[in-house]
């Protein structure tokens, strides 16, 4: 597992609007500014990174053959909502959408969409059960000790099947190591800003190990188009 840091999203820095944190990963507060500078510079979809896009667009189409036995789909932090943007579009399936962030401004009044800002499972406790569920790049927030526990909330709700996608993951490669190590000898020297601590990255088998290690037995993966993963759990 390495960390990350990042400076800037969407082109968006980070120290404009908040003290940059390179020890506690980003909490309600930073996502709160954030979004609010977010959508103060893209007003749809339309005006987000094209590459940034059409790799979402990809997961989405992945998603949508994923599903295809499925009408209905729930998913867990749908960030700003393009991927279900995506499936509402191209297909008659109904989507809960969960977020913890009160992000939903584009997805808003679809009539196959309902949105709920809150924590799976505790914010849709009232719903019904769903079979067939996804996540789509969150667990990179979490340390090992959330993932895990994530994980089994997931095991725990019983989908016929549940994806984990637009999984990024460490190739375990001794140069991603080397680099890390230099970076943080320079951030502790003060001659380097590492920023914001975003996150960590895991190899395909230290994932297969946390879902195992939960209860999982069939776990699939394979890759989008554009490189990123998908990992395909059933009980």
């Amino acid at each position: 597992m390495r960390k990350l840091w990042q400076t800037k999203w969407f082109g968006i820095q980070f120290n404009d609007f908040i003290d940059v944190d390179s020890v506690n990963i980003a909490d309600e507060k930073f996502y709160e500014k954030f979004y609010e500078k977010f959508y103060e510079k893209f007003k749809s979809f339309d005006d987000l990174p094209k590459n940034w896009v059409s790799n979402k667009l990809n997961v989405a189409k992945d998603l949508l053959e994923f599903s295809k036995d499925y009408d209905e789909v729930l998913s867990i932090g749908c960030g700003n909502g393009i991927i279900e943007d995506y499936i509402s579009n191209n297909s008659d399936k109904f989507i809960l959408a969960i977020e913890p962030s009160n992000n939903s401004r584009w997805i808003e009044n679809r009539k196959n969409i309902k949105f709920i800002s809150g924590l799976f499972p505790k914010s849709i406790k009232n719903e019904k059960k769903y079979q067939f569920g996804y996540c789509s790049s969150i667990d990179y927030v979490f340390n090992d000790e959330q993932y895990s526990d994530f994980l089994k909330i997931v095991f725990d709700y019983k989908f016929d099947e549940f994806y984990l996608t637009e999984i990024f993951v460490d190739d375990g490669s001794i140069k991603g190591y080397i680099k890390m190590f230099f970076k943080n000898i320079l951030s502790i020297l003060g001659i380097y800003n590492k920023g914001q601590f975003w996150g960590y990255l895991r190899t395909i088998d230290e994932h297969s190990s946390f879902l195992k290690g939960v209860g999982f037995k069939k776990i699939e993966h394979g890759q989008h188009d554009h490189g990123s993963y998908w990992i395909k759990i059933t009980r």
